[in-house]
Formats: C-alpha cells, structure tokens, sequence
C-alpha cells in the first residue's frame, strides 16, 4: 500500500510545481537560456575553428616560403600550432578560457602555450561562457530549490503533512513521491539542455563519439540535480519553517557554487604548491648549464662529446671528421634539454593532479567540484586534454629539430649549409 503512493505522490507534487506560475516563467527562462547558450556556443566555436584553420595554412605557408636557409636557423625559426578544440566543449567548455590557444615549438625550448581567451575577451566571449555546462552547474540547481524548499515544510505549517501521516502515508513514502517529482522537474532541464547540447554539437561537427559523451555527461548532471533535490526535501523535512528552509538551502547554494569553487584552487596551491613561469624557466636554464647532476657544466660536455666523436672516428682534429661536428653538438644538446624540460614539465603538471585531486576533496561542501572535472573532462578541456596536446606538439617539435640536426652531420664537406624546407618539413 505505501509503495503504491510513491507515484500518486509524485504526481501531486509534479502538478503543483507545473501550477506555480512563478516557477513556471523561472523555468521556461532557464530553459530558453539552456537553447541560447548552445546556439551561441555553436557559433562561437565555429568563428573560433574557422580562425584555428586559417591560422595554421597561414602558419604552413609561412614556413614553406622560408627558401634555402641554415638548418639550425630554421629550427630557431621554429613553427607555430594552433590548439584544435573538441565539438564538445561547446557544452562545457572547462578550462579552456584559461588555458592558451597557440604554441610554438623551436629549438632548444618547450615553450607554453600563449594567447589565453580570457585575455581580453570580446562581449561575444563572455556570452559564449554561459555554456550549457554553466547553466546545469549554478542555475538549475537554484531551480531545483526553488522548487522543493517548501515539500515538507509548506504543508507542515498548512496542517496537510499531518493528514497525509493520517491518511496512511509513511515518510519513506512522502519523501520518495516527493523526489520523485522534484526529480521530474530536475529531467525536464536536462532533457531541454540535452537536447540543446546535441543540436550546439550536430553544428559544430560532433560524431558518434562526441554524443555518446554527451550522454555520459548529461548522465553525471542528472545525479548532480538529483542530490540538489534530496538535499533540498532534506531540509524542508528538517525545518519546521519554509523560510528558514529557503534561506538555509540558498545559503548552501552559494557555497557550494560560488564560495568554495573559488577557495579551493587557492587551498589545493597552498596544500601542493608548483613553481611559478619564472622560477620554472630558471630551474630549467640552470640545469642546461650546470647538468642534472649540478656538476656538469656545458663546456665540460662540450669537451667530453669532442674526445668521444674524433675517436670513434679515429682522428685527432675535428677538421678531419667525415660529418659536421656542430650538428653532433647540437642534437646532444637537443637530446639534454628536452629530457630536462620533459621531467620538469612532467613535475609540474603532477602537482597540477595533486592540486585537483584536493579541490575534488571538496564535493563534500560543493557537488559541484564532483561534477565540474568530470564534465569538462568528457569534452576534452580540461588540464589533461591541453597536457596531451602540449606533449604530442614537443614530440613533433623534437623530431624536427633534430632532423634538421642531422642535415647539419651530414652537410657536404665545404658546403654552405643551406637546407631548403622539403615538403616533408612542412607537414
């Protein structure tokens, strides 16, 4: 009998929710918001992929009107990429504003990636950071309080949570009924903000795997609202006043979406500390003079690699080397640096881990910090995502360089040296 009132309660609740004029109009803005942000985020990521594309032809055809130049010239002369962007960060599109867009790979240096678009955002950019994403994250779960402060706590004060007690109706019953249709309310906004998502993503050239990580996304939403519902009968159940029930839960809404998501970085850095740009490069510069052992230092190298090279080739002056001796420096230097730069930069993004892993310590106090990397994470703009693409760009980077150290070797004796960029380079 008591299970049998769970979808009655349910029903009673969903339609009282659906007669509530004021919830009404919240709702349908929210959800005409939800439409906008995925067209303006289609459009965005559109002008922003064109520009991307043009940029990187613009780029090629810079490197491939050099004409002949020194092989080492043209490593310094280095080359530029432009960081792809998934169909799906239009939904979320993570960290992405504060993460740049452009890198350059060169010689002898594992740069950063530079030109942030938060760095003087436009007015488009700053409507196009209210995502689908965001809207799920803050506003939705607003609604979801607004919707269930006053479950209990409304009928309680009216004398009706008695007459149901009365009338049979267990708790239990009252309180899954209950989320069962705040839980209705929670589906519709997802249902609205899938929907959305998946006509931003059809526009911006999303495929199979791009929507079956939409679904998994949209999946960890749905348990985001529904722990918002459960939090907020929760606290109606508990207090015997719909305001103080109200107050409470807004209380804990700006916690846990706008508080805590702005102390925890600075907890995380404070817990597990990385080196700034500055103190990175020097550590790095450092060890390229000293060596890793510190004791190392680069003429000593020098000198070592000269005795080693002239007896493998059994002569006693570099003039007499069948190869080019400056190439054979250059791509050990290579070789060093970039070990040197790879484990710093290695160390660097582990404390990066270390310091989400301890903003995701917070979930506790905001689900948000659950459901934010998770989302971002799902559409590839998260810490991990620019990782992979700045470790795939210094692999490129290195086999270039050290390609062009190797026409350097293997010059002809009493050559100029010249090296004309090849299709093979500009690829």
């Amino acid at each position: 009998m008591t299970g049998a009132l769970v979808p009655v309660i349910a029903r009673q609740q969903w339609r009282l929710l659906v007669r509530d004029r004021r919830l009404a109009v919240l709702a349908l803005s929210l959800l005409l918001a939800l439409l906008a942000a995925g067209i303006a985020g289609a459009a965005l990521h559109g002008a922003r992929e064109e520009e991307r594309r043009a940029a990187q032809a613009q780029e090629a055809r810079v490197w491939a009107s050099q004409g002949p130049a020194n092989p080492h010239g043209a490593a310094h002369f280095g080359r530029y990429f432009f960081k792809p962007v998934s169909p799906l960060a239009v939904v979320d599109p993570g960290l992405l504003p504060q993460l740049g867009t452009s890198l350059k790979v060169e010689a002898h240096a594992n740069n950063p990636a530079r030109n942030r678009t938060i760095d003087g955002g436009t007015a488009l950019d700053r409507f196009g950071a209210l995502s689908p994403a965001t809207m799920l994250q803050l506003f939705a779960p607003l609604l979801v309080i607004l919707s269930g402060f006053s479950a209990f706590s409304g009928e309680r004060a009216r004398g009706l949570l008695r007459q149901e007690l009365a009338a049979g109706a267990s708790p239990a019953a009252l309180m899954a009924g209950r989320l069962g249709g705040l839980g209705a309310t929670a589906g519709l906004l997802l249902a609205v903000a899938t929907l959305a998502s998946a006509l931003a993503l059809a526009g911006s050239g999303g495929g199979l795997t791009e929507f079956s990580a939409l679904l998994w996304m949209m999946l960890g939403y749905g348990l985001y609202l529904l722990a918002f519902a459960a939090l907020t009968l929760a606290a109606s159940a508990a207090f015997a006043s719909a305001r103080t029930a109200l107050v409470v839960l807004l209380a804990f809404w700006a916690m846990a979406t706008l508080f805590v998501p702005r102390i925890a970085p600075t907890v995380a850095e404070a817990l597990a500390p990385t080196a700034s740009g500055p103190a990175f490069e020097a550590a790095v510069t450092r060890e390229v003079r000293e060596g890793p052992s510190g004791h190392d230092p680069q003429d000593a190298r020098l000198d070592r690699l000269r005795r080693t090279t002239m007896q493998r080739y059994g002569v006693s002056k570099l003039e007499d080397l069948p190869i080019d001796f400056n190439g054979i420096a250059l791509s050990a230097g290579e070789q060093l640096s970039t070990a040197i730069y790879r484990r710093h930069f290695a160390a660097l993004y582990d404390g990066y881990d270390r310091q989400a892993a301890i903003q995701r310590g917070f979930s506790l106090l905001s689900p948000l910090q659950a459901v934010r990397p998770w989302s971002a994470a799902l559409a590839q703009s998260d810490q991990y995502a620019h990782r992979r693409f700045l470790e795939q760009a210094d692999g490129f980077r290195y086999d270039l360089v050290q390609t062009l150290n190797r026409a350097i070797i293997h010059r002809p004796k009493g050559g100029e040296g010249h090296h004309r960029c090849d299709p093979g380079f500009r690829k």
